[in-house]
């Protein structure tokens, strides 16, 4: 059972704060929902794969283009922490006034800053921006010469429903472009690494973003605001349980569609 908490916010507790309060409170919210959403994505898509052959080859670089996005969104997320918080006068407030927790994930945060991390990396060229010729060229070059390759590595799949068609070609030299920007020989191995990394970056900017959000509340309204159940959740289903497929199929009044979109 799922209990489901809700602070009553009101227009009138947000006019109370100051602008840059507000602004960081409210985009600070927006990219861990972000994130959060996104995570959970993952989450799902890596959840087991098909026997199918297809179908394994499919989901598993659907499962990259949704962990490329992640890697992206939570990139600009650290950006928006250490510009926004960390580098501001309005973070010099309100570092004393994290709790605990709010506050280890912030330093935890913090050392990611100023690095040129993966998340940089896949962020610049691979998620938020495309890369440049030449960096695609290295990359065809690396996935050509690759003694791992297949032929249905090269293959383009089609089919009427427009949104069950993949460029699997694309996608093939992009890992290899990946591998290369990060220092990985091996692209199982750099993709290993890449989610190692997601989990506990969600997590800390889901914490310190609560913790922020406290802080403020706490500074203008003290314990006046007490968050209450507003409902409670007893078919949420397992996270591991669900699976996100590559094909499907839209029917419209119980007729296939063929546009796909």
């Amino acid at each position: 059972m799922l209990d489901v908490l809700r602070l009553p916010v009101t227009q009138d507790h947000l006019l109370k704060m100051t602008k840059e309060e507000r602004a960081l409170f409210l985009v600070l919210g927006h990219a861990a929902n972000q994130v959060n959403a996104l995570w959970k994505l993952v989450i799902i898509l890596t959840n087991g794969t098909d026997d199918d052959p297809v179908k394994q080859r499919l989901e598993g670089a659907q499962t990259q283009i949704f962990v490329r996005l992640t890697i992206g969104a939570m990139r600009e997320a650290l950006k928006l922490v250490e510009k926004r918080f960390v580098q501001s006068p309005l973070g010099r407030e309100f570092v004393p006034l994290l709790n605990l927790q709010a506050s280890e994930a912030l330093g935890r945060l913090k050392k990611r800053f100023g690095k040129l991390d993966m998340f940089v990396v896949i962020r610049d060229s691979y998620a938020f921006h495309h890369p440049t010729t030449d960096e695609m060229e290295e990359a065809f070059q690396r996935a050509n010469k690759s003694e791992y390759s297949e032929d249905a590595d090269w293959a383009v799949y089609f089919n009427k429903a427009l949104l069950n068609t993949f460029f699997f070609v694309s996608d093939f030299v992009f890992v290899h472009g990946m591998a290369n920007a990060l220092g990985e020989d091996d692209i199982n191995e750099g993709f290993r690494k890449m989610m190692g990394e997601l989990a506990p970056v969600a997590s800390d900017l889901s914490e310190f973003t609560f913790g922020f959000a406290a802080a403020i509340f706490k500074k203008h309204f003290g314990p006046e605001l007490l968050m209450t159940i507003v409902a409670k959740v007893g078919d949420a289903p397992n996270i591991d349980d669900l699976r996100l497929p590559f094909f499907v199929e839209r029917r419209v009044s119980g007729t296939p569609e063929d546009s796909g979109l």
